[in-house]
């Protein structure tokens, strides 16, 4: 078996930042960053960039000075995830690897899509090209956590609250403000690397969101999503407001025509999360952030549609209200933002969520 080089971990951790810069626009592809190295030197980096475009190992390949392409044959390429066997929206990446003359390649982690599934490094290896995987398997296998729910047909889902000191999200029937403006921002920014925001119908009422990233950067917004069973919010709320898209859902059994950007999606049981999950999914949403109330992000909690849960805890007291959330899972890091500690927090359980 061939050792692990410490040189091999970190131009891995080279594929995973590439691989990042993507962001949500591979929607249900998954994120992916590739290298090529000649004696000890990057000669060659790529990302899978946007849905449908090539893949890493492409681009890295492309990016090769005209100098170094008389090297591609003697490098090492470095792939965060298991290339590709098969025909979907690009050719297999294994052939062009192989075609490329590529004698070497270390993988992060196995590509857990069916039609992959181990076949592309067996494919390899079958044509004489040495595989060694994984090398930050963990690290890896995070980066592709959206992916891995989309497989099932279901977004991938952060829950996102605030709380208070004593335990509290808000005060009952009035809107509380817990946080720092700098945690602000960041929610905004979270906001921005999601397809859709979902909250019920009292927290529209109540806190009157407009759900957009204003205090990150000017668009574009992701979809706002309100769950209202009986179409019981008034339509002079800031989440009907124009110039963003809308989707009411609700189980009046009336099928409204759609307003301009506002859609009403009518569903048998707008309690049954699986239903309204598989049908944003889709519409096009392939990471689903849920701010609240209450009620909402318990029901998410309680079925085990979650994948993360981003609590921020504040200093401040209220001493009565509506209590927050709890939540049980994994925590994967902490951030301190002056008073605010934000907890990240992943579901263990990835039976029903990955």
């Amino acid at each position: 078996m061939t050792k692990i080089q410490a040189s091999d971990r970190i131009y891995m951790q080279r594929c995973l930042d590439l691989a990042i810069q993507a962001g949500k626009n591979t929607l249900s592809n998954p994120m992916v960053g590739a290298i090529l190295v000649y004696n000890n030197k990057i000669i060659g980096e790529g990302f899978h960039a946007a849905f449908g475009q090539q893949h890493a190992e492409v681009n890295a390949l492309k990016s090769v000075s005209a100098f170094h392409q008389k090297n591609i044959n003697l490098s090492t390429l470095y792939v965060s995830l298991e290339p590709c066997s098969h025909f979907g929206k690009t050719p297999p990446c294994v052939h062009k690897i192989i075609e490329s003359g590529i004698r070497k390649v270390i993988i992060g982690c196995t590509d857990p899509n069916p039609l992959v599934s181990g076949a592309g490094i067996q494919y390899l290896r079958n044509n004489g090209v040495e595989v060694i995987c994984p090398v930050l398997e963990t690290e890896s296998q995070q980066l592709i956590s959206k992916f891995k729910a989309n497989l099932k047909g279901l977004p991938y889902i952060i829950l996102k609250w605030a709380q208070s000191a004593d335990g509290f999200i808000s005060k009952k029937g009035e809107k509380t403000w817990l946080t720092n403006d700098m945690t602000g921002i960041l929610t905004h920014k979270w906001r921005s690397e999601c397809d859709a925001i979902l909250v019920g119908k009292n927290t529209a009422i109540i806190d009157n969101p407009a759900l957009n990233v204003r205090h990150y950067y000017p668009g574009p917004d992701p979809i706002r999503i309100l769950l209202d069973t009986k179409l019981q919010s008034p339509q002079n709320l800031k989440i009907y407001h124009p110039g963003q898209a809308t989707w009411i859902i609700h189980s009046t059994g009336e099928n409204k025509p759609p307003l301009q950007e506002l859609q009403f999606l009518n569903v048998n049981n707008t309690r049954d999360l699986k239903e309204i999950l598989s049908m944003i999914y889709k519409k096009g949403v392939f990471c689903l952030l849920v701010e609240g109330g209450s009620e909402v992000l318990n029901s998410f909690i309680k079925a085990g549609h979650w994948h993360e849960a981003r609590v921020i805890r504040t200093d401040k007291k209220l001493e009565d209200g509506i209590p927050a959330p709890q939540v049980e899972g994994t925590l994967k890091r902490k951030k301190i933002l002056i008073n605010n500690e934000i907890l990240y927090i992943q579901n263990p359980d990835d039976t029903q969520t990955q």
